[in-house]
């Protein structure tokens, strides 16, 4: 599920890789499709796939740090073009939803220095904004900010700035745990123990009319919606320790289709 090498040569100076050929990026696809969402077994079989990459990365001590939708690329993005009933309009539908993970340009190895900030904004963790360090359970933070972006066409924090997130974190997670808030240097952000920040701007009304807590955006009570909103909760832990990891969360019941399908596979196999 992570990009291969075909072949390594020099030119003219240079270290060049030719890489296999792939598709669209999952963002490029999501935009030329209107930014719709992608279909539940759509997402749970990327989910999967990027379960396993990242289980493999973080197996061999390595830590991607800059996991997003531009850096999963189909295998072959060809699509159909599908009715979507619930959004009464005409959809491309990728014919097959096999990923790989690329960009390992700012990939760390567990005992190599580990800058402090990693990760593009939107899919930045709190420890890293704070701070306090960072290790693999970042990586399960940015997949998780990636899935609801799959689900619901949007991006889960969507701004550029350090307070904002936080606040938009509190909003829709729940409040930061005081041992980080009390561990970060970033005491610029807080007052007594709280985010320094002012409903009435025109900031606050912003993230007041847009940040919701994370169950709100399920666009269905179903149980597999109900599954992947639970997943996505473990993925969005605010503390790092306790966030679920790879193995933990190949082995959740959203995954269980998949798990299944796989299994069925191997017997034939």
């Amino acid at each position: 599920m992570c990009v291969q090498i075909r072949d390594c040569f020099e030119f003219h100076g240079h270290v060049c890789i030719a890489f296999e050929l792939l598709g669209k990026s999952t963002f490029e696809f999501q935009k030329e499709n209107n930014f719709l969402p992608y279909p539940l077994t759509h997402i749970r079989h990327m989910a999967f796939q990027l379960c396993h990459a990242l289980k493999f990365l973080h197996e061999n001590q390595l830590t991607h740090t800059d996991l997003k939708p531009e850096n999963i690329l189909f295998v072959n993005s060809e699509y159909d073009i599908c009715y979507n009933e619930s959004k009464k309009c005409e959809e491309k539908r990728v014919r097959n939803s096999s990923i790989r993970v690329v960009d390992f340009g700012s990939a760390t190895f567990d005992h190599e220095y580990h800058t402090t900030i990693v990760a593009t904004r939107h899919y930045r963790p709190p420890e890293v904004i704070l701070e306090l360090g960072w290790s693999q359970p970042c990586d399960v933070w940015s997949l998780g900010c990636i899935l609801f972006e799959y689900y619901s066409g949007f991006t889960l924090f969507q701004t550029h700035d350090n307070r904002e997130h936080l606040v938009m974190m509190e909003r829709i997670l729940g409040p930061l745990p005081r041992r980080m808030v009390y561990k970060t240097r970033k005491q610029k952000y807080f007052c007594h123990g709280s985010l320094i920040w002012d409903d009435n701007s025109s900031d606050g009304q912003y993230v007041s009319k847009n940040c919701h807590q994370l169950m709100k955006y399920k666009s269905s009570d179903c149980a597999e919606h109900m599954q992947l909103f639970d997943l996505l909760n473990r993925m969005l832990e605010l503390r790092p320790a306790l966030r679920i990891t790879l193995k933990e969360a190949l082995e959740h019941p959203f995954f269980r289709p998949q798990q299944m399908t796989k299994q069925k596979v191997d017997w034939t196999l």
